[in-house]
């Protein structure tokens, strides 16, 4: 059995790598120069990032270039995300790419989330799905809202039914055919 991104065995057949001053650009809704704590930023999102893997099962990579930074390129892993630092000259874009060929037999689905278009074509090629830096931050805030309803329904010993997990729809034909 290989190993997974987060080096767990087998622990998932989904991967996100995510362009995380991409992200963080789109998030803060300006250019990465006009941000006054990156490193802040870079922990807020790798927090969203660890709290979506936990939620949704999917190991996530999140790529930096070597923006800002200067000497060799690393990696790191923070609460179960792998987080890579470009060496100098690599873009991430780059190294996205690479990832999507080395990776792609080892997972089921690979979502590349960036709003680079010449990166969404290459995650394409590779073989992987694309979503852009927007639609990732939908999905991270639509899992706080989960966690949050979640959390609710705990707190107030809410009990969940079968027809809590249902569409209105489908409770619905479910119920007349009940009936009959």
């Amino acid at each position: 059995m290989k190993r997974s991104a987060s080096g767990r065995k087998g622990r998932s057949a989904r991967l996100v790598i995510v362009d995380g001053y991409n992200v963080i650009a789109r998030r803060a809704g300006r250019s990465l120069a006009q941000i006054e704590d990156l490193e802040e930023a870079r922990r807020e999102i790798e927090d969203l990032l660890s709290q979506y893997r936990a939620m949704y099962g999917e190991d996530v990579i999140v790529v930096y270039d070597a923006h800002r930074r200067s000497g060799p390129g690393h990696e790191e892993e923070q609460a179960g995300v792998r987080i890579v630092f470009t060496e100098s000259g690599e873009t991430a874009d780059a190294r996205i790419e690479r990832l999507v060929y080395e990776l792609r037999d080892e997972y089921r689905e690979i979502t590349v989330a960036t709003s680079d278009a010449a990166e969404q074509q290459v995650a394409l090629g590779g073989g992987a799905l694309r979503i852009s830096a927007n639609e990732l931050l939908v999905r991270l805030d639509r899992m706080r809202e989960d966690i949050d309803r979640e959390t609710r329904r705990h707190t107030t010993g809410e009990r969940r039914t079968l027809r809590d997990a249902l569409t209105d729809d489908l409770a619905n034909q479910l119920e007349r055919w009940r009936r009959r």
